[in-house]
Parts: structure tokens; sequence; C-alpha cells
């Protein structure tokens, strides 16, 4: 059995085509085809009602709006518990971003490698110019903060085996994308092309981006913390190698102890930040995960 899950938020249209396109595209693929459809609108979209009636398409309704990554999660993990061990997961956006015709690519690679799991590697977008920027922006500093390059976001095929071992873990209550990266599975990757929506135009804002960059750091929380240790400890020995030598040049100057005032005052505002941070990002990594499952999205 394949099963595609994606989350949809007031996009019945795009899934219709989407729903045509992936079955187009399996055809050749030999096993039954089924959809689960998170309806992120719980229940306040009226054109839902069209996917009842398609008998591979199954709609689940969460009691309140979980957002994207959630979404997907939410759908995850109330499959897991019917899936065989041999099925295949593939979790894709229902817009038609994640291009339906690279479904049966994830597929082969899943099951020609052996992996546990197979991302689609983002080679070109089709985002407008300010998206783009930002986001490579984003994956400067992701890179720099985490030390990990992201490639690759929700589009993924999984071996049902390896999903229902990883599913509940924590912190895919605070990111999917980023938790299949955490989670150091046997991976491989596709270069996959992001297609154009299929209607309507995306909800992703510049603060929505930013707010979801957020969310991707935190699975990565401890090796931020770590990182960042290390670099203020750094920073510190070098601010203090610089003060031992400013203060003996200087210490009869007057310039020079304003100016050694000065350097001292910045050197422990910049470590005082850091730790700061670092202590704000990983209560918010902690608060963010017991909210979700407070509330009883896992």
């Amino acid at each position: 059995m394949i099963w595609i899950v994606s989350p949809m938020l007031h996009d019945t249209v795009s899934f219709l085509r989407l729903h045509t396109e992936v079955r187009e595209a399996l055809a050749a693929e030999h096993g039954p085809l089924q959809f689960l459809v998170v309806d992120d609108s719980a229940g306040t979209d009226p054109e839902v009602v069209q996917l009842h009636a398609l008998p591979d398409v199954t709609v689940l309704t969460p009691p309140f709006n979980m957002g994207h990554q959630r979404a997907i999660v939410h759908g995850l993990r109330h499959l897991a518990p019917s899936l065989a061990d041999t099925d295949v997961v593939i979790t894709m956006d229902s817009d038609g971003e994640d291009q339906p015709a690279d479904v049966p690519r994830l597929l082969a690679a899943l099951r020609d490698t052996g992996s546990a799991l197979v991302l689609a590697e983002r080679t070109k977008r089709s985002e407008p110019l300010l998206f783009r920027v930002l986001y490579v922006m984003f994956r400067i500093f992701f890179r720099l903060i985490a030390g990990i390059t992201v490639l690759s976001g929700n589009f993924a095929a999984q071996r049902a085996d390896s999903l229902k071992a990883t599913v509940h873990h924590p912190s895919f209550d605070l990111c999917y994308s980023s938790t299949l990266l955490a989670l150091r599975r046997a991976t491989t990757t596709v270069p996959c092309a992001r297609g154009h929506r299929f209607a309507g135009r995306s909800r992703m804002n510049t603060s929505s981006l930013i707010a979801h960059g957020i969310r991707m750091l935190l699975p990565f929380s401890e090796r931020i913390a770590a990182r960042m240790l290390v670099a203020a400890a750094a920073t510190f020995v070098a601010f203090a190698t610089v003060l031992t030598l400013v203060a003996t040049a200087t210490i009869a100057s007057h310039a020079g102890t304003v100016g050694l005032a000065l350097l001292i005052g910045s050197g422990v505002a910049f470590v005082t930040t850091f730790i700061g941070f670092l202590v704000l990002f990983s209560g918010f990594s902690h608060t963010s995960a017991s909210t979700v499952k407070g509330s009883g999205a896992s």
C-alpha cells in the first residue's frame, strides 16, 4: 500500500488536481494507493465535502487549526497504527508545489537504496524573489548556528516500519521537516524542482516564513546550545586577550581607560546576549513541545 499524506487549508481545488496527477504518475506502480488529507481548516471549509466522494481519500479533521507542520504529524500519528510494515508513506503539500511527477522517483529511490527515508532535495524554487532571498539567508544562518545545510522540506517518502518507530519522537511536535534530518535515519536525497501552485495564492508571508524558520531550528536545540556555548567561550577568551593587551599598553592613558571600559562593556554584552539567547531558545523549545502535547496534537 502507498499512502499519500497531505495537509490542506482551504485548498480543495488544488488537491483535486494533485489527486488526479498523482494517480496518473503512479499508474505503473503495483499495489493500492490511498490518500489521507488533513483538513487544517478544522471543518470550516465547505469545499472539503467534495473529497468524501472519492473512494481512495480519507479526510482527517483536527479539532483546531494546527499549522502546516503539526497537521502533517497529526495525520501520520493517526495513520501509523493501521500501517503494515511493508507500506510506504509519502508526505507532500496539497497545492502542487511538490510535483506529482516526482513521486515515482522518490519511490524508486526508496526501493533501490534500501534507505528508511528519501527526501526531495530542492534544486529550483518558484517563489517570489523576496522569498527566495530570505530563504537563502535562512539557509546560511541555519548552517552557521546548527552546522547543517537545509535543502529539503516536507516532501518525503518513508518505509512504514521506520515511520512507526519514529513518529512519536517529541521533536516532531516542534517541526516535521527538520526532525526528518535531526533523527539521522538512513537517508537518500533525490533532486526535485519545486513546482507552481495549482490554484490560489500562497499563505506564506515574511512573518510566517520567519516563524517557520524558528520552528525548524528547535529540533536542533541541543546542537545549537553546544555550538553557542563554544562560541561564547571563544569570544570570552578573545576579549580577555585583547583586554590584557590594551590594559598593558594604555593603563596610564585616560583615553585608553575609556576605551578599555567600552571594550569590557562590549565583551560582557556580547557574551551575555549569547547566553541569554541560549537560555531563551532552550526554554522555548521545551515549552513548545509541552504545549503541543498538552493540546492533544500528539
